[in-house]
């Protein structure tokens, strides 16, 4: 009889654990994309026959930040990071990063982004192939975007030519809260965007604040 009660006992004070846990659940998932925003002009139609196309390649990340959850650090403690459960990526990040990249380029430049061999015959590809290899949210204080990327001119599948190698560093400050911060990611993504597209044009830019070009090969 006193072990029935006692399971008893242990079941009502489990019942009400639950019944908290429900009360105090978190808010709905929050989704966050690097998508830019819709632009305020479109991208300059191209004169004639296309001069080239983009083939923008996936693109590679960190491991510790290639998970569904937007993960933070803290800038006393740069050892650290912190996944949050409930804001979240609305697509995986190395796609979210290829998109929002390949849309800007294609913004800048006025030419399409397509699969690599889907080209029209005789058509050039300039084909990036885009790593990243520091992508820091660092709370109530900046983004940290550091990548390395390949630029190949492909004409008619012949070859290679105009092949270059570049690195650079990108830091946005970015008030508290995750929209911020993302929104600086964004906005450091578009400034080395606009380096990348430079080369590519021919009419380069000095980088812009905050972005340091690291070199080229």
């Amino acid at each position: 009889m006193e072990r029935c009660l006692k399971s008893y006992k242990f079941l009502c004070v489990a019942a009400a654990a639950m019944l908290l846990a429900g009360c105090a659940a978190p808010s709905a998932n929050q989704y966050y994309t690097l998508a830019p925003e819709p632009a305020s002009a479109p991208a300059p139609a191209p004169h004639g026959r296309l001069a080239y196309a983009l083939s923008v390649q996936p693109v590679k990340i960190p491991a510790q930040v290639d998970r569904p959850q937007i993960v933070i650090g803290d800038s006393t403690r740069p050892a650290q990071l912190q996944p949050l459960n409930h804001s979240l990526w609305a697509a995986p990040l190395a796609d979210e990063i290829r998109h929002a990249l390949a849309g800007e380029l294609s913004q800048r430049l006025g030419v399409p982004d397509i699969p690599l061999g889907t080209q029209p015959r005789g058509l050039p590809v300039w084909r990036l192939d885009f790593t990243v290899d520091r992508y820091e949210l660092i709370y109530a204080r900046a983004a940290v975007l550091e990548a390395t990327w390949r630029l190949a001119e492909l004409r008619g599948g012949t070859g290679h030519e105009s092949v270059r190698v570049c690195r650079a560093l990108a830091e946005v400050p970015a008030r508290t809260g995750v929209a911020p911060l993302v929104a600086g990611q964004r906005l450091a993504l578009q400034h080395i965007a606009a380096l990348i597209a430079g080369q590519i044009s021919g009419h380069g830019e000095a980088p812009a604040t905050g972005v340091t070009l690291e070199g080229c090969t």
